[in-house]
């Protein structure tokens, strides 16, 4: 995965093919797998992490593991000149004997955008996602017995903010649960849905729509800092618009600034420069009400966003630099590598694809393509 990163976003990769108006490429059918096929896949793309307890104390072993380069996310620096707060957070779960707890928002569905993918289910991307974060929680036996657990806070929220139906979001959470299920992590993974928890939780939504406004008259003010969060995370909101009824080739050439969709594109600036806004307020507003901390008390925090404060863990390993919800994943057998890619650079490649179905899922898509 790319090294570029973002405190606020993860960076958004542009197009490669949007200049391209016609599909070339050829996708045939490959059959039929179950989880255990993709074994020696997982096995390289999700590697077990760690050092043997004995080589070092607990402190040590937490912040070795954190800045293992197989699975840290930003600079290593970030993590280990904070070691003291770190290794102070989870003091109290290993005096009692405990999983150490951690959390990451992330996995808020699948991107509504057809030129990007056409499932709605979680494939094979998010898969050796919630197998790092597995592994990342059974590395921690190796200097506490008790392990750790992450909770995974699934952003369905935000289908609130670009416009695609929420039930599309609640079904590719319960499909997650699922997923993790199969795949062997429910002892290590939690998993908890940001949209349920907003409406169960009392005043949130109201501290939201007044943090959206707070974020909307600093942004008129010039505040530096959020300006800048609005301006890294507005390409992921712009590129992330539901845009129902609208035709693949309109939105290509929306998104190319071309003026026969100049229409289209007002619209999805317009609604990308509040989209963004109600994006940054629900993390504000998170944090005003420690909406996490009622889920996981003490916790210390994962994300995909690195900066200082924060643990950053890289989703997926490199080549691959797009989150495996906002494309289509891609394994190459001669490079042993995995990539997500956007469905329109695989329609317009010119190249033969073969694409996966695993056993009993319901989305009519490839869970995954070979390449």
């Amino acid at each position: 995965m790319s090294n570029r990163t973002s405190a606020y976003v993860f960076p958004f990769r542009p197009f490669r093919h949007l200049d391209r108006a016609r599909p070339t490429a050829r996708f045939r059918d490959g059959g039929p797998i179950i989880i255990a096929d993709l074994a020696p896949q997982l096995e390289r793309l999700a590697p077990k992490l760690g050092k043997d307890a004995a080589s070092s104390s607990w402190e040590d072993g937490l912040i070795d593991l954190c800045c293992d380069p197989r699975n840290v996310f930003g600079l290593p620096e970030w993590i280990r000149d904070l070691k003291d707060h770190w290794t102070a957070m989870a003091r109290p779960f290993v005096a009692a004997g405990k999983p150490i707890e951690f959390t990451i928002l992330g996995f808020p569905f699948k991107a509504p955008v057809p030129l990007k993918t056409r499932r709605k289910l979680p494939d094979f991307g998010e898969l050796v996602m919630l197998r790092r974060l597995h592994e990342f929680a059974r590395a921690v036996e190796r200097f506490h017995a008790p392990g750790a657990r992450v909770h995974i806070f699934a952003e369905g929220a935000f289908a609130r903010v670009n416009g695609m139906p929420q039930k599309d979001s609640d079904d590719y959470f319960d499909a997650l649960v699922a997923l993790s299920e199969a795949a062997g992590c429910g002892k290590t993974l939690v998993l908890h849905e940001t949209s349920r928890i907003a409406d169960e939780t009392p005043s949130f939504l109201d501290v939201w729509k007044e943090t959206t406004e707070e974020i909307r008259a600093r942004a008129e003010a010039g505040d530096e800092k959020t300006v800048t969060a609005l301006r890294e995370a507005r390409p992921v909101t712009f590129h992330l618009c539901a845009t129902p009824g609208v035709s693949e080739e309109e939105l290509r050439l929306a998104y190319l600034g071309d003026p026969a969709a100049a229409a289209l594109r007002a619209d999805l600036e317009r609604r990308s420069d509040e989209g963004v806004i109600q994006y940054r307020a629900f993390l504000e507003a998170r944090d005003k009400v420690q909406l996490l901390e009622k889920f996981a008390p003490g916790a210390l925090g994962l994300t995909v966003s690195p900066r200082p404060g924060r643990i950053g863990v890289r989703p997926l390993p490199e080549p691959a630099d797009v989150l495996p919800y906002h494309g289509m994943p891609v394994w190459n057998e001669d490079e042993q590598s995995l990539r997500i890619e956007y469905r329109w650079d695989l329609l317009t490649s010119n190249r033969d694809w073969t694409g996966l179905k695993l056993e009993g899922d319901s989305d009519p898509e490839p869970f995954l393509l070979l390449d």
